[in-house]
């Protein structure tokens, strides 16, 4: 049986190249491609510090800003209301994130929704009328997931007296 050396060499190139694919050190990878942080196994992260009413620091060094929702700035009526609430929900417990339309704000954190057990933090917010659905495919953003049960959410809470 007469072997044919062009064949074996673009199956040696073929194989070579699946395994490069698959192997291949973070040289392989466009500089600009974002790598998710969350594996799918679930695994959970200990919130750390509470920065605002959707702002969250976590054991692992990241700064997450939750998807979907806003809360009042440092100084504004109702910040202290909406921080000390994510801080009771949230601040030294385990969270799961939830991946969103978006990997990164301008400033690097992660978008993400953040869990705690079965409670999604945002949509709590929400609904205690501590922060209004924001950022969506209303203002211009792209639709992340839970956007409907946000803006729903929204339409049912009363808004914190702040005037």
């Amino acid at each position: 049986m007469r072997r044919h050396p062009l064949l074996f060499a673009v199956a040696v190139v073929v194989v070579l190249f699946l395994l490069f694919r698959v192997f291949g050190g973070a040289d392989a990878r466009p500089h600009n491609e974002v790598q998710p942080v969350e594996p799918k196994d679930g695994r959970t992260f200990v919130v750390t510090h509470v920065v605002d009413g959707d702002t969250v620091d976590l054991s692992n060094g990241e700064t997450v800003r939750l998807v979907g929702i806003d809360t009042p700035e440092r100084g504004e009526c109702g910040y202290d209301e909406a921080r000390a609430a994510l801080v009771d929900l949230v601040e030294d417990e385990r969270i799961t994130l939830g991946a969103s339309d978006e990997d990164r704000d301008r400033y690097d954190r992660l978008l993400r929704y953040v869990d705690v057990g079965r409670v999604d933090a945002g949509l709590q917010l929400i609904k205690q009328g501590l922060a209004i659905a924001r950022y969506d495919s209303r203002d211009g953003y792209g639709r992340h997931p839970r956007e409907d049960r946000y803006i729903k959410a929204d339409k049912a809470s009363r808004q914190s007296a702040c005037g």
